[in-house]
């Protein structure tokens, strides 16, 4: 494991680890980084209509269908038989393609795509009304389940997706760093904000990597609950952050402390990732808090954190979650965070981080698909 403790950090990105070949070592071309609520909702929406199958520009139907009729009794249900692979949207997210009906509530309009015509047909009739809405509790789950049970199906995860709220959007420009707006040229998202990525990456990595302090607000309820006085202090980290380079993310592969942040994934690759190390007390073996980000499709990348156990409820995760959205935004991005609807820890993460709870997502398989061992 590399180690980089000791090696202080000179300010500015000229010197940033592995600020040399951010960006630029993937031979990514200048995408204009994502500053608005609209070009973000333009880029989700091309990844959801990819990764379900269905005809481009067919969610802002839906949704101009709920604005303009508010008391129909059934919201709009988007639907279609999974094409084979070679027909399948090139924008879609890079996943396995082993399911066998997956479901998804964005907004209030459900969406559908399932590999057999009749299990989309059973699917469609569960989904009438706004069954959509409800899908996620236990029991229009197990309901869903049983219909799937005849044809060799079965539930095989659910996901919560939080992607950058308005206050995330707007901080990706530091201030200093001159920008322009300016009209976009793609139908429907309007204004966006042009700046240099040269200067936007190295104000960024400026802000983020060397020594930092991580805060965590005081407990306002601490007084009443005759709380220990420690929970009534506001709390302070230091730590020194880094950008890896592909060397030293190798130097990770097969340590289980950071399983979450880092995939080693072929096909979606860990792209960027920032390490926190301790600076105060004793020393401590490698980084305390790890977060990476893997290109999981052309449009949009996943973020995963991992936070050594005796340095949690610092306020660690939410930060690097942040600051690796941030960058993310600035290489002309949307990231995403996948979170389990029960994982409540990592919703507050991501939460606290600026993320905001997205869209809502279900995945069948086929029972045939099981190990058996």
């Amino acid at each position: 494991m590399t180690d980089t403790q000791g090696n202080k950090s000179a300010q500015g990105v000229t010197t940033a680890r592995g600020a040399v070949g951010f960006g630029a070592r993937r031979g990514v071309v200048n995408r204009g980084a994502v500053t608005t609520a609209d070009r973000a909702r333009h880029i989700l929406h091309t990844q959801l209509e990819a990764d379900f199958c269905q005809p481009v520009g067919s969610i802002n139907r839906a949704l101009k269908e709920m604005r303009d009729y508010p008391e129909a009794e059934s919201q709009p249900l988007l639907a279609t038989v999974q094409p084979p692979s070679e027909k399948m949207g090139s924008s879609r997210r890079r996943n396995d393609d082993i399911w066998e009906l997956r479901v998804a509530n964005y907004a209030g309009v459900g969406i559908l795509c399932a590999k057999h015509p009749r299990v989309l047909e059973k699917a469609i009739d569960y989904m009438l009304g706004d069954q959509a809405n409800w899908l996620g509790d236990y029991a229009p789950l197990r309901q869903l389940n049983e219909l799937l049970t005849p044809y060799t199906q079965q539930v095989s995860g659910t996901s919560v997706y939080y992607t950058p709220g308005r206050a995330m959007l707007n901080s990706v420009v530091p201030e200093g760093v001159k920008s322009q707006e300016v009209k976009c040229s793609l139908p429907g998202v309007g204004m966006m904000r042009r700046v240099d990525p040269a200067e936007l990456k190295a104000a960024l990595l400026a802000e983020i990597t060397g020594e930092r302090v991580v805060r965590t607000e005081a407990n306002a309820s601490a007084d009443a609950l005759e709380a220990d006085p420690e929970d009534i202090a506001v709390g302070e980290t230091r730590l020194r952050v880094d950008l890896l380079s592909e060397e030293q993310i190798e130097s990770f592969r097969g340590d289980a402390r950071f399983t979450n942040a880092l995939g080693f994934s072929a096909t979606r690759p860990d792209v960027l990732v920032l390490a926190a190390y301790a600076v105060d007390g004793e020393p401590t073996d490698g980084p305390v808090a790890v977060v990476g980000v893997s290109d999981d499709s052309p449009i949009m990348r996943q973020i995963g954190v991992d936070v050594v156990p005796a340095f949690r409820g610092a306020g660690i995760a939410s930060t690097l979650v942040r600051d690796a959205a941030r960058l993310t935004l600035a290489e002309g991005y949307l990231p995403f965070y996948g979170i389990s609807p029960s994982h409540i820890i990592s919703q507050r993460v991501a939460m606290n981080a600026g993320l905001v709870p997205t869209w809502w997502e279900y995945v069948s398989t086929s029972l045939n698909d099981l190990p058996m061992d």
